[in-house]
């Protein structure tokens, strides 16, 4: 069998601790406030410009051939004219054929020369951080080994294959192998070296590799030091010092010792020494536990206020650097986050240090994920997960994964939990690494929300410490956990309030239940950052270049744009992690205008359609487009009801229907329905209009037909003159609000612009920019709004049909209008996009009525 079609690893060192040895000499300097490895002189980076030639096979390559291109390392190989970018959700991107691929396999042949001074008596190994999917390693021309699992480190001893002086590496790196079943992540696939190379230097005999525990004893803290090297090593901790010998465990105390938090991320210099060499940790003080049903840290409970985040960056695909991961953890300290869950892989190495020292919780997860299984005949069938999760062909696959996640983070204070994949089910082939991680670390519990999919048998496994969901509704939560008496483990949302678009209206109501209850344990939304790839005129998705198989915009699905601004979603996450889930209205006085208002209003409606074609405000019209009804919008998280809306309702499609109507002298009154052809009506309304003095009343009054299901929003739009785009409310504001998502937001008088008011960091255009519970709207110079009951509006620069209907954000046309939608109603945006249905309370009602008074 081909090495890339078993799971094998071959000529690789044992997994281990991430660390960074320094000479005795070195001054170790630091930067974010973590070790700086290359202030080591044990330390050469072989990031840089490598050579590289694409190749069509694996057996096209030929390890002397010219190599005439170039490119950096570490990057995608996507990001650089390379093969093809690709955005697949749960598809596996070939046929599935496990553990074959296919012969049409892109591989790229990179190459690397490095002056080395080689000494006697010296070791010398090259680390590669992270390479997707699999790769063959050449040292000056002889074949040293091979490796996959894409984000976890292959150490290679080359000591006997490097010479001194010049030296030669040729990587010949695959895009799939047997890995790529068990990589089946949603994300965008990207390929080639995408994290760091470098060379350590090491002496003959050392600290091969230890592991670090923590407990607490009063106000003491106790150290436990395992040396699993091969040679004594002297540790040093607060002025406390131990020699301990090979394979011997050693333990220190810190008398009064500051607990470590998100909120008090306290870390003490730990410093290792042996034959010449040291090895500088910074470890806090903090146990985990699972007190009966409560998680808890260092005694206390604790709630996980979680993101799921992926290494991403819009210009470098899955390549970031530090700057980049010390600018997602200072915003999320900024967004009140306090925890992380590595969705669906380990994260470079330094994130962990940078948890530690700025204060995040880790959920780390292993590089599983088999969601490809479940649509592989065709439909989707969750069941089929369980024939891989019991195959002895992905055992060894799976097992090694969990080593390599333990191993490498085994010593993070920041990691509180092991979490072992992602939407994968489970069964006998995760025995072995469960029960590695287990044994290995019994100071943490272990996660695994697969469960929910696997075999009954397995739901109660002592493998795994806790119960976990994604995207349940409340219901769901108290029926199966909240109120069943056999469900004694904490309970962790490990996703939810799916974020994208305009999104998470849902958050603030999973908030009430988690902080109302200790087994509730936090909850990790899904996802941190939208995935979209920079191009000249905006962010691209799945589809836009030119791949035949793709899942369009299912990447957009951040709390942040790819450039990490901040949508609404993460304004309103941030309210409720910071402890608010409400808001209530209050009293707000309505400014009143005290002059310049219109003396006579003059109104022309369509007879046929019920539009208001003209309003005349002392002779000067107002309109730039007709006042018509409005009933359609997009979001992200109506995509489950658009076949419904249009499909089956056609609600784009339908009309005015008039059935009857009354006319005299400024005033209009319809009866009529909104229906598509060859369908019944899906609204009766009555609409009226009356022009009395300086003043328009509009009077809706609708009822929805018994087979709509569920309604986008009612109400009307017209058009106005672009000078008139600046506003004034009274309603939830200063951003965007609705019935289910206005925690972020308070009751009060606010001010803006159209172009201000609608979000142009949503990828893909969809229904924004609108306010809740309203009680009074002015454009200023124009006109005022005033209503009988509460009304949503918008003002903002692109029509209904425009947000409905364009593909990118960067493709939305100006227009030569400003576009007011005053709605009756409008539906909560919840978070369907993959998360459950809209509670029926944020649903339009229906039937309803509002009357408006507008001055001009």
């Amino acid at each position: 069998m081909k090495e890339y079609e078993s799971f094998a690893r071959i000529g690789t060192m044992p997994h281990r601790s991430y660390y960074i040895p320094f000479a005795e000499e070195d001054e170790v300097r630091t930067q974010y406030g973590i070790t700086d490895r290359d202030s080591s002189s044990r330390f050469l980076s072989l990031d840089g410009v490598w050579q590289i030639k694409a190749h069509s096979h694996v057996e096209d390559f030929d390890v002397s051939e010219a190599l005439s291109e170039e490119i950096p390392v570490p990057a995608c190989v996507q990001m650089h004219g390379y093969d093809r970018i690709q955005y697949l959700n749960a598809r596996y991107p070939f046929p599935v054929m496990p553990p074959h691929v296919p012969y049409e396999n892109p591989c790229w042949h990179y190459r690397r020369a490095f002056q080395l001074n080689k000494r006697a008596g010296e070791k010398y190994y090259l680390n590669f951080e992270g390479v997707d999917s699999a790769f063959y390693l050449y040292v000056n021309g002889v074949y040293k080994g091979y490796s996959q699992i894409s984000h976890a480190t292959s150490e290679f001893d080359i000591t006997a294959l490097i010479q001194d002086g010049e030296n030669v590496l040729d990587v010949l790196v695959l895009k799939w192998c047997a890995s790529t079943y068990l990589e089946c992540q949603d994300k965008f696939r990207f390929s080639g070296i995408f994290r760091s190379v470098y060379l350590l230097t090491r002496p003959e005999r050392h600290i091969t590799d230890y592991k670090i525990e923590t407990r607490l004893n009063g106000g003491k803290g106790i150290l436990s030091f395992a040396n699993e090297s091969p040679l004594a090593v002297t540790v040093e901790l607060s002025g406390a010092r131990a020699v301990v010998p090979a394979g011997e465990s050693a333990e220190l105390t810190v008398a009064s010792v500051a607990c470590w938090t998100a909120e008090t991320p306290t870390l003490y210099p730990l410093i290792l020494r042996a034959n010449g060499e040291k090895i500088v940790e910074e470890i806090g003080f903090r146990e985990v536990s699972i007190e009966g049903c409560v998680f808890q840290l260092s005694g206390k409970p604790i709630k996980l206020k979680g993101v799921n985040r992926h290494d991403f960056h819009p210009e470098t695909g899955a390549t970031v650097s530090l700057a980049d991961l010390v600018r997602d953890i200072q915003l999320m300290k900024e967004l009140n986050v306090n925890a992380v869950r590595t969705s669906h892989y380990p994260n470079c190495p330094e994130f962990y240090l940078l948890c530690d020292r700025y204060g995040i919780y880790v959920m780390d997860e292993a590089d599983l994920e088999m969601h490809g299984a479940a649509v592989r005949e065709g439909g989707y069938d969750q069941a089929l997960w369980q024939e891989y999760a019991e195959s002895d062909l992905f055992a060894p696959g799976i097992t090694e994964r969990h080593i390599s996640l333990c191993e490498r983070d085994k010593n993070r204070t920041s990691v509180l939990i092991w979490s072992l994949g992602n939407e994968s089910s489970f069964g006998k082939a995760f025995f072995p690494g469960a029960s590695y991680i287990r044994s290995r670390d019994r100071t943490r519990p272990v996660h695994y929300e697969g469960l929910q999919y696997a075999d009954p048998k397995y739901y109660y496994t002592e493998l795994v410490d806790m119960v976990s969901m994604m995207y349940p509704s409340p219901e769901v939560i108290r029926e199966r956990v909240l109120n069943n008496p056999e469900e004694n483990r904490p309970f962790v949302l490990c996703e939810y309030t799916h974020a994208m678009g305009n999104s998470c209206g849902d958050i603030a109501t999973y908030w009430d239940m988690i902080y109302a209850n200790e087994q509730m344990m936090g909850a990790f939304v899904w996802e941190w950052a939208d995935h979209g790839i920079k191009g000249e005129q905006g962010f691209l998705y799945g589809g836009d270049f030119g791949e035949e198989e793709h899942d369009g915009n299912f990447c957009a699905d951040g709390l942040l744009t790819p450039d990490r601004k901040k949508k609404s979603g993460a304004l309103e996450m941030q309210a409720v992690y910071g402890g608010k889930t409400s808001s209530p209205v209050r009293e707000v006085e309505i400014p009143r205008k005290r002059s310049g208002r219109a003396s006579a209003i003059e109104i022309v409606a369509d007879e046929h359609t019920a539009e208001l074609l003209s309003v005349k405000a002392d002779g000067v019209e107002v309109l730039r487009s007709p006042l018509r009804l409005n009933i359609t919008r997009y979001t992200d998280n109506d995509r489950n009801l658009v076949s419904h809306w249009e499909d089956t309702c056609r609600l784009s499609h339908c009309k005015p229907q008039i059935l009857s109507s009354e006319k005299g002298e400024g005033f209009y009154r319809f009866r009529g329905v909104l229906a598509a052809s060859c369908l019944m009506p899906a609204v009766e309304f009555t609409l009226e209009y009356r022009a009395e003095g300086g003043a328009l009343t509009v009077s809706l009054c609708y009822q929805l037909a018994d087979y709509v299901k569920s309604f986008p929003r009612i109400g009307f739009e017209l058009g106005v003159d672009k000078r008139y785009g600046r506003f004034s409310y009274v309603g939830y504001g200063p951003t965007e609000s609705y019935i289910d998502k206005h925690v972020a937001c308070d009751y009060g008088y606010y001010e803006s612009t159209a172009e201000q008011n609608y979000d142009m960091n949503y990828l893909r255009p969809q229904e924004s920019g609108s306010h809740y519970a309203c009680r009074y709207l002015a454009l200023e110079g124009l006109l005022s709004v005033t209503a009988e009951k509460p009304f949503s509006f918008s003002v903002n620069p692109y029509t209904t049909a425009q947000l409905r209907d364009t593909a990118h954000a960067f493709e939305l046309k100006e227009n030569g209008f400003v576009n007011v939608c005053i709605d009756v109603a409008m539906r909560g945006v919840g978070s369907h996009s993959c998360g459950p249905a809209l509670s029926p309370e944020y649903e339009i009602p229906r039937k309803g009525e509002n009357t408006f008074t507008l001055r001009f």
